[in-house]
């Protein structure tokens, strides 16, 4: 066992040739030089910004949560307190560490591998001394120097020890109602890091976490707790955070913060809609004015929102798709209107005999602003032997997963907020294997826009029919037509009637 060493006896100093090593065998007269060592103090370093790690406390083993931190905040670190799984070991050797200014890493099966990271020349080891050989630190540290851990009053002088924490050297984020491991605590003082209480694990609809990360984009950022994800969805979303411009209203995430209430149409015609029965200024106005009718009834923050046909379904074979595609020099106007004004929109595709995802990359130049979403129309997704209003159109769902994909990577590629994808639908076979919807893109929030016309019983009826076997994670719309309806609810009976309340709802 190594040899513990008398208080106030300098580690580095020639009285410590005899320190038993990792290995077991004694130094003695071959201990290296220390002459170089002596003259160079505990050295601690925190990570660069660019390292994001998560932990959740509740299912990892207490090794496996102080490994992660460690790689998550540190990049080098010179002395190290280490210490058995046991309770005991950890309160001791948590104080020791915490009273030095250096961390605390818990054995296991990689704690040598971490030593050899983080450069360590010096280990004050809190040894297991329950029967049990898995609660004990091994004897075998690798080729640095072992202290015995001893009671806080008995501590050895140790160079450059204790260290001065580093303000800034972290963002943390807690998770509301999860229980900071104290094993944590002193490798957090030691980088200058106080833990934040964030209300959800997603930093993305998180204002706190929004403010920490813009204000510490240098730093790296360690979230505990669970849900924040694995370490690639967290980093994707702290850079989405700290890079995508905000929604209409705060935030990145459109839901479940906000409700939208939008004009449908064509912005050439009011036989398609409410949106063409004005120009854009005024649409602009219209959908504000009924956005607040609905904002006066929650209290969650509603949005006006437009949603412009894109590509509108042809009785007219045309280019052989059945489609006529809307020039993005007449969308963009309607969509710069939109913006100034806070107004969120989706393009709505209507493609024919087209596909939606060639019919949507011919509108990504739109598609890259951070307030256009997409909408996707099966009703207008003919087969090669369809006609419109002959057939109710079909859609599969590699299609549509092709597409939210697509949208996906253009998200991630521009640093966009997440954006909505509608999939319109009013009967079962509209979207063929829709349970098999590819609801883990978590830079889309798709959007089942249930827009049935007639009465409010066969509406109803659908509006059931539609959320059976729904993949979860997909939020629901609700369309009133102002001529089909019979009657068309008003705001307060969509708001009453409809359940649960959609989150968003549209007026063609």
């Amino acid at each position: 066992m190594p040899t513990p060493l008398p208080r106030r006896t300098a580690l580095r100093s020639a009285a410590a040739a005899a320190v038993v090593l990792a290995s077991g065998s004694a130094a003695a007269c071959s201990a290296p030089d220390r002459s170089e060592d002596e003259a160079r103090p505990h050295e601690l370093v925190p990570r660069s910004g660019s390292a994001i790690g998560a932990v959740d406390p509740a299912t990892a083993a207490l090794d496996a949560v102080t490994l992660a931190a460690s790689r998550c905040l540190l990049a080098r670190a010179t002395t190290v307190v280490v210490s058995s799984a046991e309770g005991s070991d950890v309160t001791a050797g948590a104080a020791a560490a915490r009273q030095l200014g250096v961390p605390l890493l818990v054995a296991g099966p990689a704690l040598v591998a971490e030593l050899d990271r983080l450069g360590v020349r010096t280990v004050l080891r809190y040894a297991g001394r329950a029967p049990q050989a898995s609660a004990s630190v091994p004897t075998d540290l690798g080729n640095r120097e072992v202290v015995e851990g001893t009671a806080m009053g008995d501590l050895p002088d140790l160079p450059g020890l204790p260290a001065k924490p580093r303000p800034g050297g972290a963002t943390v984020l807690l998770l509301e109602g999860t229980t900071l491991p104290p094993a944590l605590v002193p490798l957090l003082h030691a980088v200058g890091a106080e833990p934040l209480v964030v209300a959800t694990s997603d930093v993305r609809s998180s204002s706190e976490a929004r403010t920490a990360l813009r204000t510490g984009t240098e730093s790296p950022v360690l979230a505990i707790g669970s849900g924040f994800g694995e370490d690639a969805v967290l980093a994707q979303r702290v850079r989405t955070t700290t890079r995508a411009p905000e929604l209409p209203g705060g935030g990145h995430l459109p839901f479940p913060d906000r409700m939208m209430v939008a004009l449908y149409g064509h912005p050439l015609t009011a036989a398609l809609g409410m949106l063409g029965e004005q120009p854009a200024h005024e649409a602009v106005e219209r959908a504000t004015a009924l956005a607040e009718q609905y904002a006066a009834l929650t209290d969650t923050r509603v949005v006006p929102a437009f949603e412009l046909i894109a590509s509108v379904a042809s009785v007219e074979k045309g280019d052989g798709s059945y489609s006529r595609r809307t020039k993005t020099s007449t969308l963009l106007p309607w969509i710069e209107a939109a913006e100034k004004a806070g107004v969120y929109v989706l393009l709505d595709l209507q493609p024919g005999r087209s596909d939606f995802l060639t019919q949507a990359k011919a509108y990504e130049e739109l598609l890259r602003r951070p307030w256009v979403g997409l909408a996707l129309d099966p009703e207008w997704r003919l087969r090669e032997d369809q006609v419109h209003l002959t057939q109710i159109g079909s859609v599969g769902i590699d299609e549509v997963n092709e597409v939210g994909a697509w949208l996906a990577g253009l998200v991630r590629t521009h640093d966009l907020p997440p954006k909505v994808l509608t999939l319109h639908q009013f009967n079962l076979r509209m979207i063929r294997e829709r349970e098999r919807l590819d609801t883990s893109l978590d830079e889309i929030q798709w959007l089942l826009h249930a827009d049935g016309q007639g009465s409010q019983g066969d509406k109803q009826g659908t509006w059931r029919a539609l959320r059976r076997n729904l993949p979860e994670g997909v939020w629901l719309g609700w369309k009133n037509f102002e001529h089909e309806d019979a009657p068309m609810l008003t705001v307060e009976q969509t708001m009453e009637s409809v359940d649960p309340r959609p989150s968003f709802i549209s007026y063609q």
